[in-house]
């Protein structure tokens, strides 16, 4: 048995790479998840009020997962370094990861020296635009790895489930990219960063719908159409957005079960998509999951179209009124734009999916 890798003949050294590379792909997308969790839990620490300072415990949630997605870097590249035949399929979900990563690290101190300068910083502070851009870089550079490897190493069964972990760091950075640009929690003592009403209107309605049919629609294909990966993608981020937005908040505490509701229309995709999965079925579900955005981002997405049309002050125990004092504005300005975009995004996720799953040359 041979003690070094050097030791190991070509064909079996390259196995032996690539499934460090995917262990690392794993690591790294298991890191920004973790990364995204004390991101959503820290927006509900500012939107609570609560004492934070750089070392409070969803920045040490957030700081671990980078940890956690440096050591998953360090082994793809490792892994891919020791490839003789493969470095130019897997190179790009490398070079994606590394620029992600290098952003992250540099979060850390930046975000350090910002809170001992300024104190409490908003959502859309330079640390945390640098900080989300590093998540949804590495979370990409993760999918797009883990993908390659099953799709050439037809994987058991089982293994697909691994593009959960892949595909959920992506919806849930890209959620917090959306919703930096669209949220008004970004005016400090030192900054006024809070984005236009009007822009914000705007970014949240198109973005938002286009990034849960994208994501939705990319684990569809990057599975091989395979039953039932809509519907745990849809629950786990569901699961994720309300244990961190709507439990800490008390007061929101009783509107649980209206949001768990939202597992119906992804059920409902899957169900669709097993009977008939034809370009008409696809359009359909695609401007279905659209549709449902107000829903699905409750309950934060009211700050940003209580800004437009109603421009009330909203404090933590009345976001449930204000929400649905707003509903039926929303979505009579908002329906069919969030159709439209979540049609586009099934021809997008076709087009990444293609990309992605193209075989070695």
């Amino acid at each position: 048995m041979p003690l070094f890798q050097s030791d190991l003949p070509k064909k079996s050294l390259d196995l032996y790479s690539e499934k460090m590379f995917l262990f690392g792909s794993i690591l790294t997308s298991f890191g920004i998840l973790l990364v995204t969790v004390g991101g959503s839990w820290d927006i509900t620490n500012h939107l609570l009020n609560r004492p934070e300072t750089f070392f409070s415990p969803p920045h040490a949630f957030m700081y671990i997962g980078v940890a956690i997605s440096l050591i998953g870097v360090v082994l793809s590249f490792s892994g891919w370094h020791n490839l003789q035949n493969s470095k130019d399929y897997y190179f790009s979900s490398l070079k994606i990861k590394l620029i992600g990563i290098g952003l992250l690290i540099g979060a850390g101190p930046f975000d350090f020296v910002w809170h001992s300068n300024f104190g409490l910083d908003g959502l859309l502070s330079p640390p945390h635009l640098t900080l989300i851009l590093g998540m949804f870089l590495c979370s990409m550079g993760g999918m797009i790895g883990i993908s390659k490897y099953l799709k050439v190493n037809n994987s058991k069964s089982l293994f697909w489930y691994l593009l959960i972990l892949a595909v959920l760091p992506v919806w849930l950075s890209g959620s917090g990219i959306i919703s930096s640009l669209s949220l008004p929690f970004s005016n400090t003592d030192y900054f006024e960063l809070n984005p236009d009403p009007t822009f914000a209107f705007f970014v949240a309605s198109l973005s938002f719908p286009f990034l849960i049919s994208f994501s939705t629609l990319l684990i569809f294909r990057l599975s091989d159409m395979r039953f039932g990966m809509v519907s745990i993608l849809g629950g786990l981020f569901l699961l994720i957005y309300g244990s961190t937005a709507i439990v800490p908040n008390f007061a929101l505490f009783d509107s649980i079960q209206f949001y768990s509701l939202n597992l119906v229309p992804f059920v409902i995709s899957d169900v669709i998509l097993r009977i008939n999965n034809s370009k008409k079925s696809l359009i359909f579900v695609g401007g279905l999951l659209g549709s449902i955005f107000y829903m699905i981002y409750y309950p934060y997405v009211m700050y940003t179209f209580n800004e437009s049309l109603l421009g009330k002050l909203v404090s933590p125990s009345l976001i449930y009124f204000v929400y649905f004092e707003l509903i039926e504005t929303v979505l009579l300005y908002t329906v069919i734009p969030a159709i439209i975009v979540g049609i586009i995004a099934v021809f997008v996720s076709d087009k990444l999916s293609r990309k992605i799953l193209a075989t070695k040359s």
